[in-house]
Formats: structure tokens, C-alpha cells, sequence
């Protein structure tokens, strides 16, 4: 579908969801196959094209008619998917780490027993920084194991909800933990 970028532009700019909808159809599919190559996962793409579409709504005020709209489109498509591979880094790197921490209950050493009550000491202490929902989401997510799609049925929640607040307790729970430099224990 062609349209006048331009034209659009200025429309979007002062609040057109005609405008809005006119650009969405213009380049979704085009969109939607540039982030499946990059994840290879069709939910996470689908997600990745509304949140993209999100922002190009809620920034609409910073585009410059004179720009290109697709190029802009397509940067912030390719922001959040570095974002992503980002963030599964940092939780593999988390999750490594509580495996490990979890798996030295055998053959170690009493410095190591020590370190690791150490760390899992820390850990209460830092979940009780999150809120409530973050702690009740972090512990039947990974203390209980309970798959996502199941804590936002039990929860009553949307799953994306489910997985903002696990994010958000992840990355509160890394920055304290790392405050104490305990994921030293890792790398011996």
C-alpha cells in the first residue's frame, strides 16, 4: 500500500488515527517479517510490531515530516529487538547463576556452603524490595516453576502483564544481588 509519508506525517503529528491506521497497514506486514527473521518466534514478532506501533503512536510528536517514515519505523522495531537479545542475555546469565547456586549442594567446600547462604540471604533481603505482585510473580515463576500463561490465569491477568512484572523483578533482583558483588561465585 503507497501513501503520502508526508501527508501522514502531519496528520499523525496532530492526533489522526485515520493517519495512524494508513501508515500501520502500509508497513505491519513489511515490519512483521523484518523482526520474524531477527527472532524466528511468531508471538514474540506480533508483540514486538504492536509495541513498535505503540511508540511510533505515543512519539508522534518528535516526527519530522521530512523524514522517513519507514526508516523510523524500522529503527525502533530494531531498538526493541536488541533490547530483547539484551535482556535474555542478563536473565541467562541470572538463571546460570541460580542454577549453579542450586547445584553446589554436593561436594563443596564449607567456604562455598557459606558464599552460597550468603547469597540466598541476599536474595530474600532483595525480594523484599519488590512489590507485591513482582515478589508473588517472581516466586511462582521461578521458585515454583509455574509457566507464565498459567500465573496469568491464576492471577487474572494478561500474560505480557505477567512477563513486565517478572522482567521488572529480574532486573530489581540483579541490581542488588550485584550490588554485593556476590555473583563473583559464578566465574570460579
Amino acid at each position: 500500500m503507497k501513501i503520502d509519508e508526508i501527508q501522514c506525517i502531519k496528520e499523525l503529528r496532530n492526533g489522526s488515527y485515520q493517519a495512524f491506521t494508513q501508515i500501520y497497514e502500509a508497513y505491519a506486514d513489511r515490519l512483521y517479517s523484518f523482526v520474524l527473521k531477527q527472532l524466528k518466534n511468531r508471538s514474540l514478532t506480533q508483540d514486538i510490531v504492536q509495541d513498535t506501533f505503540l511508540r511510533l503512536w505515543d512519539n508522534r510528536s518528535q516526527l519530522n515530516s521530512f523524514g522517513n517514515l519507514q526508516a523510523f519505523i524500522f529503527t525502533i522495531a530494531k531498538h526493541q529487538v536488541i533490547d530483547y537479545f539484551r535482556k535474555q542475555v542478563n536473565e541467562l546469565q541470572f538463571e546460570d547463576f541460580m542454577e549453579y547456586c542450586e547445584n553446589q549442594e554436593s561436594d563443596v567446600s564449607p567456604e562455598d556452603l557459606l558464599l552460597y547462604d550468603e547469597f540466598l540471604q541476599q536474595l530474600k533481603k532483595s525480594k523484599d524490595i519488590l512489590s507485591q505482585r513482582e515478589r508473588e510473580i517472581y516466586e511462582l515463576s521461578r521458585e515454583k516453576q509455574i509457566p507464565v500463561k498459567q500465573i496469568a490465569k491464576q492471577l487474572e491477568l494478561s500474560e505480557q502483564t505477567v512477563k513486565n512484572y517478572l522482567t521488572s523483578a529480574l532486573k530489581i533482583l540483579r541490581s542488588e544481588i550485584m550490588k554485593y558483588n556476590i555473583l563473583f561465585i559464578f566465574f570460579l
